[in-house]
């Protein structure tokens, strides 16, 4: 269950990573055409802080149905459905 999660997060990180870069060179690119010229500026430590930080948090929030769903007898969850 935390595989699948981090497997999750780590592909909302990359979307949501590629997604803000993508926006943010595309914000500076048209306030320079509107007459404020903005330099772009690659965020590495950002991006890297960014990616630990997601995947930190999609592990954080698998940890309790993880552990709820360790705990339930499967010979009771299998009769409920």
């Amino acid at each position: 269950m935390l595989v699948e999660a981090l497997l999750l997060a780590g592909v909302g990180v990359a979307f949501g990573l590629l997604g803000g870069l993508y926006l943010g060179y595309a914000t500076t690119n048209s306030l320079g055409t509107v007459g404020f010229p903005v330099q772009y500026y690659f965020p590495w430590g950002g991006l890297i802080a960014a990616a630990v930080i997601g995947l930190l948090f999609g592990a954080l929030a698998a940890i309790i149905p993880a552990r709820q769903a360790a705990r339930l007898d499967i010979i009771e969850s299998l009769r409920y459905e």
